[in-house]
């Protein structure tokens, strides 16, 4: 619409954008109602649902043609445009469809051809989005049936003018990393012919087996892990669900309306998963604590800016505007009112070098005051204020560790996610529907293709042979082993520990990264206070420095005091975050690299040496842990990873994930990751509600 902007003067450019505003409101009130519709177990009121989607998609395409070219024959007309199926499906709604048209669409946009692309395709994407992540497979094969047949109506009509951009998704898996051959399936095992084969995945360390699992199949071993079926229909994964995974995933979709690929990765972990998921729902989404919903929603777009984590950007974006956030705050922090500006310091400190957090930058935020400013407004912020902002300042710290270590793919309907391979016309994402028309970074994504790189999982890149990563493996499994059995004073006396090994050096200047994993489409700086992102560095902790010291968890730890002053300006949100850490720490299936192992095998002692060892990176010390077994454990290649994973996770590719340094399953490397995250994010908020209780 940028043309028509500058046809007109400022007041008129207010007025059309209010309008247009309005309109597009309205317009994604209606959609989200409708495909609200789908949320239900229910499979009548399902079809209902889809009835009502098609119709309006229809009259969607009609307007838009003839909009475009009054002679232009309906599409209702055309027999390519609905295949068998679905025109069945439909026929009792299409008798009204000339009636109820105009209430979808109103009279006065009847030549806006423009709002009519722009609505339609906003339909689309939604529809391609269901068509791939909608756990019913009803309705992900309606959704998959009417896509085909829009598309080969559109090429049959052979008419540039008139051809609706049908969007593809730009990636298979909802991982660069993982194929989608490693993800669970949206469908259970109880509708597949392996309705008896246990699923394996981590869990609690009391939970030996999904509560929903009734048979464990005593053969197991003998069946390929990774067997993939030579011909599937609607393909979603080639790790079968248990009911357990597969009624989560449900729960899900419905109370979230879609199933992000973020989820799809974290049902590694179920029952982390459903901890996790009522966790972040309260402390971003529920009206709990003084921070307001948006307020919350741009704090995370603040924190994954710094992060240059594009996946969080797009999803708060659109969080931000869908409960009303104002659009120009997109522009940057330029336009935000002066007290969440102030913020963006600490944001920074707490990413970059969160030991270098002093009481004075929690007084600042404290005790000033911001009258007279532009904006005229007290940029004062009260204790509770803070506590609930470094919640989320944490939790997305965390997140946006865990999200570009697995290398989560951009959602289908957001930037990124999608391909116009027929029209030459830029398609706005999802996330920009309710942003402002004059505002949006183009990017060429011609170089984003998918490929097979999934199929080796040892050395790509790195000079790490096979051999050495399995042999490195073994010697792992051994060590977990004897630590069972053995005296820490044996044990240790067997291991050569190099006390003077030292961390390589952290980069404290930006590197290009010019790979196709974890890319970004648009200029996040503007999210960041440039000034301070140029006085404060990214830097490695030292233990003896003269300006700060090491954060001891005997004398302030999460458990025993931060839960509580969370708990007290946040209900219930303190216990919430204690069971999330103890439950990222605990899950496991007794195994390492092999899924079904002659023995069992105790991975704690693993787990806590990457736990402490992340704390440790941040100043962040357990007195009672013996951290020789950092090196018992972790090689130099895995300290590397838990190194650049903590304070610089946009670094991480492809090359990195397939050399962690030990051979893990690609739920062993997510899980590697989950703790990293976890015990980051536990450490920043050791660091900062511990200054806030002492001011």
């Amino acid at each position: 619409m940028s043309q028509l902007w500058n046809q007109l003067d400022d007041q008129q450019i207010a007025e059309t954008i209010r309008d247009s505003r309005a309109n597009q409101l309205q317009s994604c009130r209606q959609r989200i109602a409708l495909f609200k519709g789908l949320q239900t177990e229910i499979f009548e009121e399902r079809i209902l649902a889809l009835e009502k989607i098609i119709q309006v998609v229809k009259s969607y395409i009609r307007s838009s043609s003839n909009s475009n070219n009054n002679s232009h024959t309906s599409p209702s007309s055309s027999p390519n445009l609905i295949d068998t199926s679905i025109t069945t499906m439909t026929t009792n709604v299409l008798q009204q469809e000339e009636v109820e048209e105009d209430v979808v669409i109103g009279d006065e946009d009847e030549n806006n051809s423009d709002y009519y692309n722009e609505q339609l395709f906003y339909y689309l994407l939604t529809i391609l989005r269901l068509s791939v992540t909608c756990p019913y497979s009803d309705v992900r094969q309606s959704c998959k049936d009417f896509l085909s047949s829009l598309k080969k109506s559109s090429t049959a009509n052979n008419n540039n003018n008139n051809n609706v951009p049908i969007p593809e998704p730009t990636y298979n898996s909802p991982s660069h990393f993982i194929s989608l051959h490693d993800i669970f399936s949206l469908e259970s095992n109880s509708s597949s012919s392996n309705q008896q084969q246990a699923v394996l995945y981590p869990r609690s360390t009391n939970l030996s087996l999904s509560p929903w699992s009734t048979y464990l199949h005593h053969n197991t071993s003998q069946q390929s892990f990774n067997s993939i079926p030579s011909i599937i229909s609607d393909y979603t994964g080639g790790r079968c669900s248990d009911e357990y995974v597969r009624q989560m995933m449900i729960k899900t979709f419905i109370d979230e309306g879609r199933l992000a690929n973020s989820f799809r990765i974290l049902t590694f972990f179920p029952t982390f998963f459903e901890i996790y998921h009522i966790t972040f729902t309260k402390i971003i989404k529920q009206p709990i604590g003084p921070l307001k919903r948006t307020w919350k929603s741009y704090l995370g777009i603040m924190v994954a800016s710094e992060q240059q984590c594009q996946y969080l950007v797009s999803t708060m974006k659109m969080d931000f505007l869908y409960n009303g956030g104002d659009p120009n705050w997109l522009l940057g922090l330029d336009y935000v009112p002066n007290k969440l500006r102030t913020i963006s310091r600490l944001v920074l400190k707490l990413s970059r070098q969160p030991w270098r957090v002093n009481s004075d930058d929690i007084q600042q935020l404290m005790i000033m005051n911001g009258g007279g400013t532009p904006f005229g407004a007290d940029i004062t912020w009260t204790r509770g204020e803070l506590v609930q902002a470094t919640v989320i300042i944490a939790t997305f710290l965390g997140l946006s560790s865990f999200i570009l270590g697995c290398g989560i793919t951009p959602e289908i309907d957001m930037t990124g996610g999608f391909l116009i391979m027929s029209g030459k016309q830029q398609q706005q994402p999802i996330e920009s529907e309710l942003d402002l028309p004059t505002v949006y970074f183009n990017q060429s994504m011609e170089n984003v293709v998918e490929d097979d790189r999934f199929h080796t999982d040892h050395g790509i890149g790195l000079g790490v042979s096979g051999v050495m990563i399995e042999k490195s493996t073994e010697e792992l499994i051994q060590k977990l082993k004897i630590k069972k059995n053995e005296e820490r004073e044996e044990r240790t006396s067997k291991v050569m520990i190099d006390n003077s090994r030292h961390p390589p050096p952290l980069s404290t200047t930006e590197e290009h990264y010019n790979n196709r994993e974890n890319l970004i489409f648009e200029n996040l700086s503007r999210f960041i206070d440039l000034q301070s992102s140029q006085e404060i560095h990214l830097e490695r902790f030292e233990k003896y420095h003269t300006e700060y010291n090491e954060l001891l968890l005997g004398e302030y730890c999460f458990e025993d005091h931060g839960c509580d002053l969370v708990n007290h300006y946040l209900p219930g949100i303190g216990d919430d975050l204690v069971a999330e850490f103890n439950e990222a720490i605990s899950i496991t299936d007794w195994s390492i690299f092999h899924p079904v192992a002659e023995e069992v095998v105790d991975t704690s002692p693993l787990r806590n040496a990457i736990w402490y060892y992340t704390q440790k990176i941040l100043g962040v010390i357990k007195e009672d842990y013996t951290y020789d077994d950092i090196h018992t454990y972790l090689n130099d290649r895995t300290t590397q990873y838990i190194d650049d994973l903590c304070m610089s996770p946009y670094k991480i590719q492809m090359d990195d994930w397939c050399n962690i340094g030990i051979s893990l399953r690609p739920e062993e490397k997510c899980h590697v990751n989950l703790l990293i995250a976890s015990a980051r994010k536990q450490a920043v908020l050791c660091y900062s509600l511990y200054l806030i209780s002492e001011n």
